[in-house]
């Protein structure tokens, strides 16, 4: 089983004491997990991702985080059903935040075979108004995002380029050169269709860490009685040449300072013990990195929250351009793991929005 091999490689990395880590007896963590799985139904795994063989976490914090029931039905409450598609769907998304000045990448259009058009009301519709489009951004860097894709999924980023004096995609990594109509083949049988935007230039203290993805920001907030809280956050950044940063296509994540802006350490999503100070690939130093705006990131985060109506906890993803935050996507049912790793005990914050 899965878990028992990695609560097995935990502790033994915990005996040999390569880390420094204080660590609670393993009798009383075996202990631990057992009470809150058969209690509290919060498995083993999660125990691990939330790095809680720490001495410091209090047991009455463990408790008071939510199994997978639990926290689905937690977001149900505070993010009314009705209302959670309005962030869901990118083009919506992307309206509001445009309506209610959060900074944003610049929005180019939506492709789709339908109701397809560009920001200026041209149709973006089919090959040929998708063509005429590049035509006008020869030279730019563009993106490609799913209207209603998850974790990095159907994500695309290409520079546009000329080939016998039509535009083609240039592959910004690799240089690989796709015809246009070779691409347009093979996403056309979405149904959804994409949003287009201009490739957001992060700032060189990001690109410092890896530079061929976009690292974002997950700020987890939640809202009451017109007060905004911002619960935690960790900085997600790309592996091996990857253009996306999330976890669950195998990036890594760095724990933020709350008060300060400072990362801490790196971790990688499927062994959370090894923490690493610098990243893997790249060498840029992670520990002891100070995000740049990052008063002007939390104030973002909280604006977005505040947008959508009827929605009162997010996870809000934020990219650090070099003239200051750019909101990217706002998860009304944020990946819970996220909890574990910022510490997040979710019946206490619940106490705290019912005015408890």
């Amino acid at each position: 089983m899965q878990v028992v091999k990695d609560i097995g490689r935990a502790w033994a990395r915990l005996r040999k004491g390569q880390d420094g880590l204080a660590y609670l007896p393993f009798w009383r963590q075996l202990a631990e997990m057992a009470a809150l799985f058969l209690v509290r139904g919060i498995g083993p795994g999660y125990y691990l991702q939330a790095r809680w063989w720490r001495p410091s976490v209090p047991f009455a914090d463990k408790w008071d985080h939510l199994n997978k029931k639990e926290y689905n039905a937690f977001i149900d409450r505070w993010n009314r059903p009705g209302y959670q598609k309005s962030s869901q769907h990118k083009v919506i998304e992307k309206a509001i935040l445009q309506l209610t000045s959060v900074p944003t990448p610049e929005f180019i259009g939506f492709l789709h075979a339908q109701r397809g058009a560009r920001a200026d009301g041209a149709p973006l519709r089919n090959l040929a108004d998708l063509e005429a489009l590049c035509r006008q951004l020869m030279g730019k860097k563009v993106c490609f995002k799913l209207v209603e894709g998850y974790g990095g999924a159907g994500f695309a980023a290409f520079q546009i380029g000329e080939e016998g004096g039509q535009p083609v995609f240039v592959h910004p990594v690799t240089g690989a050169v796709t015809r246009i109509a070779d691409w347009h083949a093979l996403v056309e049988p979405n149904r959804d269709g994409y949003i287009v935007e201009h490739y957001l230039v992060q700032h060189a203290v990001l690109s410092g860490i890896h530079a061929n993805s976009v690292n974002t920001l997950r700020i987890w907030l939640y809202q009451a009685r017109g007060e905004c809280r911002i619960a935690g956050a960790f900085l997600r950044v790309g592996r091996k040449g990857s253009m996306v940063d999330n976890t669950s296509g195998g990036g890594i994540f760095c724990p933020v300072d709350l008060e300060t802006g400072m990362l801490g350490y790196a971790a990688n999503a499927k062994n959370p013990l090894e923490t690493m100070a610098a990243h893997p690939d790249t060498g840029g130093r992670i520990s002891g990195v100070q995000l740049p705006y990052w008063k002007e990131c939390q104030q973002v985060a909280m604006r977005a929250l505040q947008a959508f109506p009827h929605v009162n906890l997010a996870g809000v993803d934020v990219a650090i351009a070099v003239d200051g935050p750019r909101m990217i996507e706002l998860n009304v049912r944020p990946d819970q793991i996220g909890c574990a790793r910022i510490g997040l005990p979710l019946r206490q914050v619940e106490r705290w929005m019912r005015g408890a």
